[in-house]
């Protein structure tokens, strides 16, 4: 997976002169410094002749009793500064940027190939070219969506503009127009296929840039608003018309925004009804046009948004959706045109994010080559440079933390027996694909070329849109792979087909150290409490609903929900009190599902690793307890600084908490953390136990 440099070691001296010295700078004394060192026994042996990767991360400035997170990461931080060219930054960059580097070797080999059509080097070798060429990207310019730009001037009607939104659509995958639309698992009957229609078309990620007011939504609304006027400008050439353009656009999509609301619903209603849900779209004609020749009923997510559309559509000049149009067209395709409107978006962008320059233009491409071509570039890279020896011992430890969940679950004392069987069904049934798959789709038929970068994006866009309408006539096939599946460095859980997967990146976390060197209690702290967070997804507050074949149904009784929701409420509450940025606060409901499942993966992760050798020889590596290892692989892996922009975009959005919270506020609930590093009442780590959540 990656590339194994070796990373500077320095010599045990020079580790303690260094650790003295950054203690010397506390404003905490040097001697209480030391006491500390001492009480909490994670000083490494002086014996060590090579330091240990979790010790030289040890921040001894910070008490793992105020926040382990600063305590566990901080020594990394302050040797790794923040680089411009990141909105995040952390251990897991540095493994991540090493993947990419190896991707970049995979894909220029495919480049310099004259292979055959259709061929995964063909595919990856005119992909990677066409972005890499930047020459004709920018002597090119706007040209290659010339003919996108002639057609919005032909709009004359609503009919030809939810024509050309239907164009949009099929090539813009969830950078949606007007609305949104995709193929999905009917949540009813999972073994069936669906198009479902939900609340979309806004630029700026949540509604709440457009109607909140605080000193992050201004800068990133004034900052989008600029961007609407130098599209515009380049589109228009007279400062008066861009203007204006820019006025309306963002109006219409202010108005959009307001007729965004969280509401959960899924229905299931025939073209009929959608017709008179929103009367001025020709559904069946939009249908058509996005290739659904026959349904009669489709699934509606979010119906008071497309009353609300309905009405824009009627009252909105149309003058001004033709700009909506134009806009959204450069703005879903700027990552991909030449250096002016990309350098259009990304002053926006940063606003966003808060990253001052953008990444490297290899960096962006091969990112690009793994979203767009992900199964193929993983076949290749995988061929490469995964070993063979890696993935039976991530499958193994998946299975030993599917028997630790399994029996967390028998021993529930709040949930009835009834539940409790069909919980453990669901947990039984779960598919785990670890690493990679056993099967690979075909992606012969992608019509890529080395003509145009952004052509190649809107062609390979369009590709994967015709094969998710093809499956709307085809039964679900739960062994085939998601088209989508990419060696992304997230980890997941697909309700519907009620299956965890965890990517190749997670098995290569530490930049310069092998597999083989990792003990288990950094490899069940770290890729294991992950994957215990994917299999929890499946009975978190979202998850629950879904039954061992992935159908959305509620199996529990009423009154094991009651219990389940008096203990939630606890984590809610918790997470209500985490205040991030000045003003900004976690949402613990919103956030909920992800809290949860951070909390149950840790527990579950930590029953099976208390089953390994390493844990019951109780041997010190590195100077730590297994337990305190534990621990602190769990707070390496979320190892992550943001930009002030970029938690403050995670907060806007409110489903997940930043990485610190996510890091002490499990901590703080979990018994073994208080026992490893001492934890006593007053500790700004610690909670009353009646005030710790205790759900799965």
């Amino acid at each position: 997976m990656k590339p194994r440099k070796r990373i500077f070691q320095p010599d045990r001296h020079l580790v303690f002169a260094c650790k003295w010295w950054h203690s010397m700078k506390s404003t905490v004394p040097f001697f209480a410094v030391l006491i500390l060192w001492m009480a909490t026994s994670v000083q490494p042996s002086a014996a060590q002749t090579k330091q240990d990767f979790l010790a030289a991360n040890i921040d001894l400035t910070v008490s793992p009793q105020d926040d382990f997170f600063q305590y566990a990461n901080g020594g990394w931080f302050k040797r790794n500064p923040f680089p411009e060219n990141y909105a995040v930054w952390g251990i897991s960059n540095v493994a991540s940027d090493e993947i990419l580097a190896r991707q970049r070797r995979v894909s220029e080999e495919a480049a310099a190939k004259k292979a055959p059509r259709g061929s995964i080097e063909q595919l990856i070798g005119d992909f990677w070219f066409t972005g890499m060429d930047v020459a004709t990207v920018n002597k090119q310019g706007l040209a290659p969506l010339r003919r996108d730009l002639d057609s919005i001037e032909r709009i004359r009607s609503i009919s030809d503009l939810i024509d050309f939104a239907a164009i949009l659509n099929k090539r813009g995958g969830y950078d949606s127009v007007i609305f949104f639309g995709h193929v999905e698992q009917d949540e009813k009957d999972s073994d069936r296929w669906v198009y479902s229609l939900s609340q979309g078309g806004i630029s700026m990620g949540s509604p709440g840039y457009y109607v909140e007011s605080n000193s992050n939504t201004d800068k990133v609304r004034n900052a989008f608003r600029e961007y609407l006027f130098n599209t515009f400008l380049r589109l228009k050439r007279d400062s008066s018309k861009a203007k204006a353009s820019a006025d309306a656009v963002y109006d219409l999509e202010a108005q959009l925004a307001r007729a965004y609301y969280d509401d959960e619903e899924f229905q299931k209603i025939r073209i009929t009804e959608l017709s008179r849900l929103a009367p001025t779209i020709d559904w069946n004609r939009y249908l058509r046009h996005i290739g659904i020749t026959r349904t009669d009923s489709i699934v509606m997510k979010k119906s008071r948004f497309f009353q609300a559309l309905d009405t824009l559509l009627q009252t909105v000049p149309l003058e001004n959706w033709k700009d909506y149009m134009r806009f959204r067209l450069i703005k879903m395709n700027a990552p991909y045109l030449d250096d002016r409107a990309f350098g259009d978006f990304f002053a926006y962008d940063k606003a966003y994010t808060g990253a001052q320059r953008p990444r490297d233009r290899w960096q962006r491409i091969i990112r690009q080559v793994g979203r767009q071509l992900g199964q193929p570039i993983a076949r290749q890279f995988i061929k490469k440079y995964f070993p063979a020896n890696v993935k039976p011992r991530y499958q193994a430890m998946s299975e030993s933390i599917r028997a630790a969940f399994r029996d967390r679950i028998a021993r529930l004392d709040w949930m009835s027996d009834t539940t409790k069987q069909k919980a453990l069904l669901k947990l039984d049934r779960m598919k785990m694909t670890i690493g990679f798959p056993d099967k690979w789709s075909d992606f012969s038929t992608m019509p890529l070329r080395r003509d145009s970068y952004v052509l190649n994006m809107i062609r390979a866009n369009i590709w994967f849109h015709e094969q998710d309408i093809k499956k709307l006539s085809a039964p679900v096939d739960r062994s085939e792979l998601d088209l989508s599946w990419t060696m992304r460095d997230d980890a997941g859980y697909n309700f519907s087909n009620n299956e965890v997967y965890l990517p190749p990146s997670f098995f290569v976390r530490v930049p310069g150290i092998g597999d083989e060197e990792l003990d288990d209690a950094f490899v069940y702290g770290g890729p294991g409490a992950i994957l215990g967070h994917e299999i929890s997804h499946g009975f978190d507050s979202k998850g629950r609903y879904f039954d061992a074949d992935g159908t959305k149904m509620d199996w529990w009784t009423e009154k094991d929900t009651a219990a389940f929701n008096e203990r939630t409420k606890v984590l809610i509450d918790l997470y209500n009190e985490f205040t991030p940025l000045d003003g900004l606060h976690v949402n613990g409901q919103r956030s909920l599902p992800e809290n949860m499942s951070d909390l149950t993966g840790v527990l579950i992760a930590l029953d099976a690793f208390k089953k390994t050798e390493q844990f019951r020889k109780n041997e010190r590596v590195g100077g730590f307890t297994p337990l305190q290892r534990f621990f602190l692989a769990f707070a390496y892996n979320r190892a992550v600084q943001s930009k002030p922009e970029s938690i403050a975009a995670r907060l806007q959005s409110g489903f997940y908490a930043p990485e610190r919270e996510r890091v002490n506020g499990v901590l703080m609930n979990i018994p073994e953390f208080y026992e490893a590093f001492n934890l006593k009442p007053g500790d700004r780590m610690s909670r009353p136990e009646n005030a710790r959540a205790r759900i799965w």
